[in-house]
This record gives structure tokens, sequence and C-alpha cells, in this order.
């Protein structure tokens, strides 16, 4: 689609988080588009590494991932504009032509996915991880044992998780930790 436009000129592309870096320090491009998921490596990551390579480099992130966790996650690490990969053309292009002149592109039903986000008291460290055991359907012994602590003190931040949340049980809390991006199912492997 940007090769269709005499506006812009596509430079590189890379599948890795690896590749874009190097690319992006070899070909010092106005503009990064960046996806999420670069084979299983975290697009996040790779903004993080862009912007440490060079302060003022221009990233916007196209992704499939409308969750407020992963749209929070990439504004902090750095990118300028937030688009889903089903955005129009015209949205695309206006958000590179923003980003490009150094403004922050962000679609309305992004900018309302961050508010519901910021409403919700955020988690802690360790409620994100025993959330994303309770996503991978561990007990409450398992992650007790697994974090060494007791299982009453995963069953109080248990209580904390679904307060912060506003479930009502694990499963619930599961569903809306995907849902929302606050944990990303990791793919089974088969030997």
């Amino acid at each position: 689609m940007l090769n269709e436009t005499s506006r812009f000129t596509v430079v590189g592309e890379a599948a890795t988080v690896g590749e874009a870096v190097a690319l992006h320090q070899q070909l010092n491009p106005d503009v990064t588009l960046m996806d999420l998921n670069l084979q299983a490596e975290s697009g996040v990551d790779a903004i993080r590494q862009l912007l440490r390579q060079r302060a003022d480099a221009c990233v916007i992130v196209l992704s499939t991932f409308d969750m407020s966790e992963d749209i929070h996650r990439a504004f902090e690490a750095g990118a300028r504009a937030y688009l889903l990969k089903d955005s129009t053309r015209t949205e695309i292009i206006s958000a590179i032509e923003a980003v490009h002149a150094g403004e922050r592109y962000m679609p309305p039903k992004i900018e309302q996915r961050l508010v519901e986000r910021r409403a919700r008291p955020a988690l802690s460290a360790k409620e994100l991880e025993i959330l994303g055991l309770i996503v991978q359907g561990r007990s409450n012994k398992e992650i007790a044992a697994g974090l060494n602590i007791t299982e009453f003190t995963v069953k109080g931040h248990l209580k904390n998780i679904f307060l912060k949340l506003q479930v009502c049980d694990r499963t619930e809390a599961a569903i809306k930790a995907v849902w929302e991006g606050l944990v990303h199912l990791q793919p089974e492997t088969f030997d």
C-alpha cells in the first residue's frame, strides 16, 4: 500500500527485533511502522531499542491487538501512534504524516481503550505474575509453591486482583487478563 503512493518510500522490512534494530540503524528511516508481534518477540522491546539507538525515532505501532495493556505498553515504550491493521489507507497515511511532523496520532477507539485502562487500578508486579499463572491454569497450591509464598498470601493477592479487575472468580480474571492484554497466551509446543 505504501509503495503505491508517491509520498512515501519503503526502505526496509524486518521480521525480528534484531533485524528491525539493525535496519533502523543502517537505514535511518523517517518513520517506522512496528508490529507488536515479531516472530514471538515483542515489538515493544524493539521500540525501546530503536529509541535508545536514536531518541527522536518516530515509531507507529500497526497491530491486530487492540487490548488496553498492549496499547499502554507501546506508548510507554515511546510509540507516537497506534493503529490497528484494519485501519483505512487514509488513516495510515494521516498517521504517518502526523508522526513525521512531530505529532502523536491516536484514533478514537485506541484513545477509548487507554481511558478504560486508566480508570482501572494498576496491578502490582506480583499480582500480574500470579494472574499469568492463573491463565496457565495453576492452582493456588501450585502458585504458592512456584513463588515460594503461602497459599494464604496467594489468596490475598487474588482478592486484590478480583477487586481491581472487577471480577468474581479466577475464570473471569483469566478471561479479562487475556482480553485486555495483561497476559498473553503462549502457544504450546509439542515434542
